[in-house]
């Protein structure tokens, strides 16, 4: 029988930005919704539909993350999305990425690989006076594609 995975043992990380405390990754999904119209229409009338797979859809990715005083994910965020008066460095900083889960010893047993993700969204902490919890900063991934590599 195949290792069950539990969803609490899991990390991100790209290149050069390692090392985070993950706290949730949300939105590891491919679709291809397919072509379902009618095509047209043939002999007696007969109207001709068939199902065609299309482009497929990859959905941004959200990382949850321990806010710390390391800036590395912000930073990079303000380098893909500054508005220089037209020029941007964004191509140049997409990084390859991967979400891994581990089984209890401590091994990788999943993982899924990130093609050219590059942050295309932050959101600082909600600071609250009477809260217990830890600050969280969240991330958005845009990506070129995903694949489960293992």
């Amino acid at each position: 029988m195949a290792e069950f995975l539990t969803a609490s043992r899991f990390y991100f990380e790209a290149q050069g930005l390692e090392q985070k405390i993950i706290k949730e990754v949300a939105g590891l999904g491919v679709e291809s919704t397919p072509a379902q119209e009618v095509h047209g229409s043939s002999k007696g009338g007969m109207a001709t539909r068939q199902a065609t797979p299309t482009v497929s859809k990859f959905t941004n990715i959200t990382l949850k993350l321990v806010a710390t005083t390391d800036i590395d994910l912000y930073k990079w965020y303000e380098d893909c999305n500054k508005n220089m008066g037209g020029k941007s460095n964004w191509t140049s900083k997409r990084k390859l990425g991967s979400v891994s889960a581990y089984d209890q010893a401590g091994n990788m047993q999943a993982r899924w690989e990130i093609e050219n993700c590059y942050p295309c969204k932050y959101t600082g902490p909600t600071l609250t006076a009477s809260s217990g919890d830890m600050a969280t900063e969240t991330i958005e991934l845009v990506h070129e594609g995903i694949k489960r590599v293992q």
